[in-house]
């Protein structure tokens, strides 16, 4: 009697590691899938795991911090029989007999190699925004931080003056914290403010927080110790400032695929996918932050992985 051998499981690359990437792939084992895992940072958890405030929306955690969070995600995610390729980036993708065909580098070795893929994931997140000119600034001056996610924002900013760009809950909520630590804080918007109606009571109840609304500054310019910031009335020096635009899609690597593998985009320059993950490629599916949310977080992101799974294991059983 001759039997046949199983059939081979359909290969699912997911790139990034984040809540989003590390649901997908557990998903997948339970669908008779074979995900492979491509990171660019040496470990999981994401954004997450330089978060030191307490995650609000994950139910039955309460007070756990986005670290704590993430550190608890990867040690499950690395008790799976998940293969991992940690600092590792995607560097060319093409269609080949039916297939993905990933360029990677980076890795263990740092060697070129490739990947045979069924169907891709994209898992990449999102990563703070700002403009040119003040990500140029962050790079040469070690006083301007761009975005929330700093261990110095936790640890070594006291009794400061510190400049807020930003008006949304971040920039609210972080002077509110380094307020706590006898920083003198003044936050800055282009506009208005968007952050909610008690980030924004709590502030004005706070005699060391200066809220300034449509009071965008004209220079800014490094010292030794800090830096001089000058409007059209007036000019402050500050030890420390801080960029607060948000967050927007990490989508750089799909510059790396060819213009016909690359899917449809958002006004917002999200991944646009339907209530499944697919995008508008057939075989490329999206998960977590980097797609258009209504509440982007930690729990979206892992729901989003497991229904990516799901519809890849159903898309290849029709197939």
């Amino acid at each position: 009697m001759i039997t046949e051998p199983p059939p081979t499981p359909p290969v699912v690359a997911i790139l990034g590691a984040g809540p989003a990437g590390m649901s997908c792939a557990n998903a997948c084992l339970s669908f008779g899938l074979a995900p492979v895992v491509i990171e660019r940072d040496d470990h999981a958890g994401g954004a997450q795991r330089a978060n030191f405030h307490p995650n609000l929306w994950m139910l039955g955690s309460p007070g756990e911090t986005g670290e704590e969070m993430s550190r608890r995600m990867a040690d499950h995610f690395a008790t799976l029989a998940v293969p991992t390729r940690f600092r590792c980036e995607v560097t060319g993708v093409e269609m080949e007999g039916g297939r993905f065909r990933l360029q990677l580098a980076g890795g263990p070795d740092g060697a070129p190699a490739s990947l045979r893929a069924d169907a891709i994931v994209l898992a990449t997140g999102m990563r703070p925004q700002a403009s040119a000119e003040l990500a140029a600034l962050a790079r040469a001056c070690a006083r301007v931080i761009v975005g929330p996610l700093s261990p110095t924002i936790r640890d070594g900013i006291h009794g400061r003056e510190v400049l807020i760009l930003g008006g949304g809950d971040n920039a609210l909520d972080h002077a509110l914290f380094l307020r706590e630590r006898d920083n003198r804080v003044t936050v800055c918007t282009r506009a208005g403010f968007s952050a909610r109606a008690a980030f924004l009571a709590a502030c004005r109840d706070q005699a060391g927080i200066t809220l300034r609304a449509q009071c965008r500054p004209q220079a800014i310019l490094p010292r030794n110790d800090g830096l001089r910031v000058r409007w059209s009335d007036e000019e402050r020096d500050f030890d420390w400032l801080l960029v607060m635009y948000g967050y927007r899609p990490n989508v750089d690597v799909l510059e790396r695929f060819p213009p016909a593998l690359r899917p449809a985009l958002t006004a917002g320059s999200h991944v646009r996918v339907d209530a499944w993950q697919r995008t508008s490629v057939p075989g490329l599916y999206a998960a977590g932050d980097l797609t258009e949310s209504a509440q982007p977080s930690v729990p979206t992101a892992i729901a989003q992985g497991l229904a990516a799974a799901r519809a890849i294991e159903r898309d290849r059983r029709a197939a």
